[in-house]
């Protein structure tokens, strides 16, 4: 589905553009070298780096006409790419810290929960109130405990793939080609 470049055994993500415009978010007024990836780009770029095993490195080839070829807009759109990238990657480490850190929370809190809701049933004289409010610290304690479980091999690994996949187009030759 992907063509692989002969030289370097890396699979080709080829993005076509009619100018250097259109790689970035046209409604981003900042320069160049700190702008947006377009929206449309960036999905197709996702999507194409999701079919390709993450084991296997990428180039991003950008194909335009002859007449829109620009050495110093190159050079700004290469830095803008990367920039854009090392962005992204620096906001998923973050919500991977968050993540460990509620992980944490939520299993510190379920270990407090069952703790005391084991400790307490003989002690606590039996009648209706004391009787909720035990199981509601069991109940709290196994949904915090889930939570932390859910948080830490669902939420967490989606991320760490997805950073992943990130530092892998961070590291991706980005070469413009003029037809």
């Amino acid at each position: 589905m992907y063509r692989m470049d002969p030289d370097t055994d890396e699979f080709i993500i080829e993005i076509s553009v009619d100018s250097y415009n259109e790689i970035f978010n046209g409604w981003d007024p900042s320069p160049v070298k700190r702008r947006d990836l377009d929206p449309e780009v960036i999905d197709f770029i996702e999507s194409c780096a999701d079919d390709i095993p993450l084991q296997y490195p990428v180039e991003l080839h950008f194909y335009m006409p002859k007449d829109q070829r620009d050495e110093e807009k190159e050079r700004l759109s290469i830095e803008g790419i990367r920039n854009n990238f090392a962005y992204t990657t620096a906001l998923i480490r973050r919500s991977l810290s968050d993540i460990r850190k509620k992980t944490i929370t939520y299993a510190v809190a379920a270990f407090v929960f069952l703790t005391l809701r084991y400790m307490s049933g003989p002690i606590v004289p039996t009648n209706i109130l004391t009787t909720i409010l035990i199981e509601g610290l069991s109940i709290g304690g196994w949904v915090f405990l889930w939570e932390a479980f859910s948080l830490l091999f669902f939420s967490g690994q989606e991320t760490n793939n997805q950073l992943k996949q990130y530092l892998r187009l961070l590291e991706a030759k980005i070469i413009f080609k003029y037809q």
